[in-house]
């Protein structure tokens, strides 16, 4: 729902895109401008997006500032991502997915139209067409056919089929099982808040925070995109510390993460990208590493230590929230 919400918002009344990767560059700067700080540095990443309160009328367009900003009609579809689905009540449907910090992704991710789709516009369409209402529509249901006053009532049939997302794991802890999970605070098409809400309602489930992080541990990068990329440290040995966890009882009180600078993406991907941000058999060349940050479980921050390289993870420390 989200991914539709967004791509309505993006798309005018005849079907042209509002805002182009450029108009989305500004945002993102001014975004990032306006909360870098929230971690004690100035970095070019935002540490926490839910305490980033920056508004995009900011960049409103006047007869003095006409380059560089935003309309009336593109400030409204930002506000409309940023606030997530709703009924035209004003009714809340689910967590917004799009975080601020997360505006490059945008057109990648919920762009697209039927004149002009993008692959994830069709795959997006096909999960609504064949699966998630029962019965399904068929082949001839669009994105812009659902009803943001009804139809996400339709979609209970669908949860059912998914109990992976049930967040009472006391069989799963009972049976010794370690549970590593991570997730971006950019990652605009998955909703990093919708990871997080599935993490603390574990948390009350399980009988609080040290009962749950016995066996489970979610790790937030900020900066961090879908899955890995973006403006944060993504490159992160999450394999390692889980096999360290299961097979010597290590519990993970941090990793390090590194950010690959985009010029050398490229040679990495040629190489295996997932093994390489999943797993790595052996370590970054640190010439392609252009900064390093430690990040801990969740909700635990990262801070500057107000001293020290701050492209060294060193020079970082756990923040309370």
């Amino acid at each position: 729902m989200n991914f539709l919400w967004a791509n309505r918002a993006l798309t005018g009344k005849n079907g042209e895109t509002l805002l182009g990767q450029a108009d989305l560059e500004v945002l993102h700067e001014a975004v990032v401008a306006k909360c870098d700080l929230n971690d004690g540095v100035k970095d070019g990443v935002i540490g926490d997006p839910r305490q980033c309160h920056f508004d995009p009328a900011e960049l409103r367009c006047t007869d003095s500032k006409r380059s560089r900003c935003l309309t009336a009609q593109q400030i409204e579809a930002v506000d409309k991502i940023y606030q997530g689905p709703r009924t035209s009540q004003g009714e809340q449907i689910v967590m917004p997915a799009a975080q601020r910090g997360s505006e490059t992704t945008w057109l990648g991710f919920l762009g697209g139209s039927p004149t002009s789709p993008t692959p994830f516009y069709n795959y997006i369409g096909d999960q609504f067409r064949y699966y998630f209402f029962q019965p399904n529509p068929g082949p001839t249901w669009e994105p812009q056919a659902f009803d943001f006053d009804h139809d996400y009532k339709r979609l209970g049939m669908g949860e059912v089929s998914e109990p992976a997302n049930s967040p009472d794991l006391r069989r799963f802890k009972a049976r010794g099982g370690k549970l590593l999970s991570f997730t971006g605070w950019n990652d605009a098409a998955e909703g990093v808040l919708r990871t997080v809400d599935y993490y603390e309602t574990a948390e009350r489930i399980m009988g609080g925070r040290p009962a749950t992080q016995d066996f489970f541990r979610l790790f937030v990068i900020p900066g961090m995109d879908h899955c890995t990329g973006g403006d944060g440290a993504f490159a992160v040995d999450y394999l390692s510390a889980l096999e360290a966890w299961v097979e010597r009882g290590h519990a993970p009180d941090k990793l390090i993460g590194a950010h690959v600078k985009p010029e050398d993406l490229e040679f990495y991907k040629a190489k295996d990208f997932w093994e390489l941000m999943l797993g790595r058999e052996s370590p970054l060349d640190p010439t392609t590493v252009g900064f390093s940050r430690p990040v801990f479980p969740y909700p635990i921050g990262t801070k500057y230590l107000g001293r020290g390289d701050p492209n060294d993870a060193a020079s970082f420390g756990p923040a309370t929230p």
